[in-house]
């Protein structure tokens, strides 16, 4: 199993995917989620696109930073992850936020229409993350912001030596590419670009600024 039929299983297993996401974040999910979103540095009336949205955990955090006057636009290519995501808006009522199925390496929105772009532990998931940062410096505008939580293997010891243990398990669970430079990717594609590592380099936020559409 993997792919869309991965995550459309993920989506229909709340509580074992609360669980992935405790072990992989150390129990420390909320304060690295905040950080990631705070990276954007979002203002009221702000656009906001996020690839690979799940079941809309970050839907709050993003509404909450850009207001009601705000757009957040949550994509995803599971239909399991999209009906959960689109429940959780239609409960809360946030008539500013909208789920669309798709390709997050071929958002359908127009170039340079957005101020952020958002993407948490989604593009490591994907079969092709440098495209996902491409799509996402052609979605911002000339002063937009990209911001990316995700994981990677351990870079620091004593960590880094359970990596022959972890790396391969988390990879059938999640579909994960743990070998694509996301980072690297994000450094070639903007101006400017910083990494922030967590729980031994296993999870890092890179946030960057002023998108090079052209490469």
């Amino acid at each position: 199993m993997s792919g869309r039929s991965l995550y459309d299983w993920w989506s229909r297993h709340r509580v074992a995917l609360r669980g992935l996401y405790a072990v992989a974040f150390f129990g420390r999910g909320r304060t690295v989620r905040r950080r990631s979103v705070a990276a954007l540095d979002l203002q009221p009336g702000d656009r906001v696109l996020e690839l690979g949205c799940g079941p809309g955990n970050s839907f709050e955090r993003l509404r909450d930073a850009v207001g009601p006057d705000g757009t957040v636009v949550g994509i995803d290519y599971s239909e399991g992850m999209v009906d959960r995501a689109t429940d959780r808006v239609a409960r809360a009522g946030w008539d500013n936020v909208h789920v669309v199925l798709g390709d997050a390496t071929r958002p359908p929105v127009l170039p340079g229409s957005f101020d952020g772009v958002y993407a948490a532990m989604s593009l490591s998931a994907m079969p092709n993350p440098v495209a996902a940062v491409e799509a996402a410096a052609a979605a911002l505008a000339s002063d937009g912001r990209l911001a990316v939580l995700d994981a990677r293997p351990f870079q620091s010891l004593p960590w880094s030596l359970t990596n022959p243990l972890v790396v391969p398990i988390l990879a059938r669970l999640t579909d994960w590419d743990h070998e694509t430079d996301i980072p690297a990717a994000i450094d070639e594609r903007f101006e400017q670009a910083t990494l922030s590592g967590y729980n031994g380099g296993n999870i890092y936020v890179s946030s960057a600024s002023g998108p090079l559409t052209n490469g």
